[in-house]
């Protein structure tokens, strides 16, 4: 873990590295996120939830700190919820976050936290008192060096200068929708790092050269579909004709089957010798099919219109 958080800042992931989504150049940015996928996909998740705030920041009107590494820890669910009521000029956090990447080495997160007026969005210091990464119950070799555990927050106080945004601000901004799009590029980027491998295994039987060129095929129509999606983006940077969700969601479906059948073509183009005795290959096959379940599958599927 602190081998990754070393990589990450030789990495130098400053808000000046990829450009912000909306401002122009959101292709370059998708291909930012694709090259940190490509590499490896325990950077690519760090540094996809890093830039996603530095964006999120911006966009608010707050520039981050300088040399400060974020996470953004926005999971709910039934062992994931955060509650904040104000007290006394300041914030009280109260609950637990699951799926936390980063929890033991970032500097800072961009946490939502339940309040009567809606979800609220907070920077929050990790050495704020009160905060507390929990052992890690992590079982996947997926993602194991990335720190991703649960966090307590026991009555955590929380200056108002640290609230980002109003109730409801971070899932209603058209930010929203464009970021969601940055996880899909680090997938497909993980996805052209297995059909790169696949290329190199050396198997130039019949069987073995057509799915090789269903992976090649893939590996375009990602780019393409990526490409594409910045483009939109910086032609309606702030979603007036009201594309983005659904932008978001189909981009993330289709990546998200093309990587299932990267997935499946990567083995019965290579055989076994990749996924037994090759560390990096077998890390990003195992990791890739983790984190595309972040898609939401048919659930995304019902919620785009006919």
């Amino acid at each position: 873990m602190v081998e990754l958080a070393e990589r990450i800042r030789n990495f130098q992931i400053e808000s000046a590295i990829l450009p912000l989504p909306g401002c122009g150049s959101t292709p370059a940015r998708h291909q930012a996120l694709i090259e940190f996928g490509r590499t490896d996909l325990s950077l690519a998740r760090i540094a996809e939830a890093h830039t996603d705030a530095i964006a999120i920041l911006a966009q608010a009107g707050f520039p981050p700190p300088r040399d400060a590494l974020y996470g953004v820890w926005a999971s709910d669910g039934p062992k994931s919820l955060l509650q904040a009521e104000p007290v006394r000029g300041h914030w009280r956090l109260q609950g637990t976050k699951q799926y936390c990447s980063g929890a033991t080495f970032v500097n800072a997160a961009l946490v939502t936290a339940h309040t009567e007026q809606g979800v609220m969005l907070f920077d929050v210091p990790m050495d704020m008192l009160g905060v507390r990464p929990q052992p890690s119950t992590w079982e996947s070799p997926a993602f194991a060096d990335t720190a991703t555990v649960s966090v307590t927050f026991d009555r955590a106080l929380v200056g108002r200068n640290c609230l980002i945004g109003g109730p409801d601000w971070y899932l209603s901004r058209p930010g929203f929708w464009h970021g969601a799009i940055g996880p899909a590029a680090c997938w497909a980027g993980g996805a052209l790092s297995l059909i790169e491998a696949a290329a190199d295994a050396g198997r130039r039987d019949p069987h073995s050269r057509a799915h090789l060129g269903a992976l090649q095929s893939s590996a375009w129509a990602m780019r393409a579909m990526l490409e594409q999606a910045g483009r939109e983006i910086d032609s309606d940077p702030a979603d007036a004709a009201g594309r983005g969700r659904v932008r978001a969601l189909i981009v993330r479906h289709l990546i998200e089957r093309t990587c299932a059948d990267v997935l499946d073509r990567f083995g019965r183009a290579t055989g076994p010798q990749q996924l037994a005795y090759n560390a990096q290959i077998a890390r990003q096959h195992v990791s890739l099919a983790l984190y595309i379940r972040q898609c939401h599958a048919e659930r995304d599927l019902e919620a785009i219109p006919c």
